[in-house]
C-alpha cells in the first residue's frame, strides 16, 4: 500500500474510532433510556397489591355517582366527575355508566377503576362497584348504596 493510501486508511480508521467513541457503540443504546420509555412488567404480587387501593377508589367514585344520582343529574359523565375529583396515581376511570330509572324509581350505575402504569398502557388490574339510589316516596325511605362487585388482574373494564 502506498503512503497516500495508508494515510487515507489511517484517517478513515481514526474517524470511525472517534465517531464510535462520541456516539457510543453499545448497539443496545442506553440501558436507562429503555426503562423510561416503557415501564417494566409488574409481577402478579405487585398487581395484587394494587387491588385494595383500586377497590377503595372504585367505592369512593361510586359514592360520588350516588350523589350525582340523588341530585337527579343523570347526564353527568365520568370524565366530568374525574376532572372535579382526580383519581390516584396510575388509576384510570374505565367505566362510569348510569342506567335509566326503573319503574320503582331506582337508579343504578357501575363504576370501574383500572390500574395502568401509563396512560396508554393496558390495564393490569381493576375494581368494579355497583351504585344504587332510590328516592323516598312516602312509604319507602331514601336508599343509597354502593357495593363492590369484583376485582381482577390483567383485565380491563
Amino acid at each position: 500500500m502506498s503512503t497516500p493510501h495508508r494515510a487515507a486508511a489511517l484517517a478513515l480508521a481514526l474517524g470511525i474510532v472517534l465517531l464510535a467513541g462520541l456516539t457510543g457503540c453499545s448497539g443496545g443504546g442506553d440501558p436507562g433510556a429503555a426503562a423510561t420509555e416503557a415501564p417494566p412488567e409488574m409481577s402478579q404480587a405487585e398487581r395484587k397489591a394494587t387491588l385494595p387501593d383500586l377497590e377503595q377508589e372504585a367505592n369512593s367514585v361510586a359514592e360520588g355517582m350516588v350523589e350525582v344520582m340523588a341530585k337527579g343529574d343523570l347526564s353527568t359523565t365520568g370524565a366530568e366527575y374525574v376532572a372535579a375529583h382526580p383519581l390516584g396515581e396510575h388509576h384510570h376511570l374505565g367505566k362510569w355508566e348510569i342506567r335509566e330509572r326503573d319503574v320503582t324509581g331506582l337508579v343504578s350505575g357501575t363504576v370501574c377503576i383500572e390500574y395502568r402504569q401509563s396512560d396508554d398502557a393496558d390495564p393490569v388490574a381493576m375494581a368494579t362497584t355497583l351504585a344504587q339510589y332510590s328516592p323516598a316516596d312516602g312509604s319507602v325511605r331514601e336508599h343509597r348504596e354502593t357495593t363492590p362487585v369484583g376485582t381482577g388482574l390483567n383485565v380491563g373494564c
